[in-house]
């Protein structure tokens, strides 16, 4: 994957991305995992996107899990749209 320095937006695509794969709601070691981002960064992430009404967290027990939101599926489909449209244009 090389050592590339991610924009914020595409680590939140990435987060989202990750999220999305468990749709009874993804675990932070299991995101932290998928993301390749330490957990404690992670959750600053995370919290961000809830905050942003992009992803929702429940809690069963001591558990929590993530899940993402119409919203946040809303934000990965226009992201995935303008990064089409940079490649276009030659941008990265």
């Amino acid at each position: 994957m090389g050592n590339t320095k991610r924009s914020r937006a595409d680590l939140y695509a990435t987060v989202l991305e990750v999220i999305r794969r468990y749709p009874e709601g993804g675990r932070i070691t299991r995101i932290s995992y998928g993301v390749g981002v330490p957990v404690d960064r992670l959750k600053t992430m995370v919290e961000s996107l809830c905050n942003f009404g992009l992803v929702t967290r429940a809690t069963e027990g001591s558990e929590v899990f993530y899940g993402v939101t119409t919203r946040g599926l809303e934000f990965l489909d226009t992201y995935r749209k303008m990064k089409g449209f940079l490649a276009s244009f030659g941008e990265n």
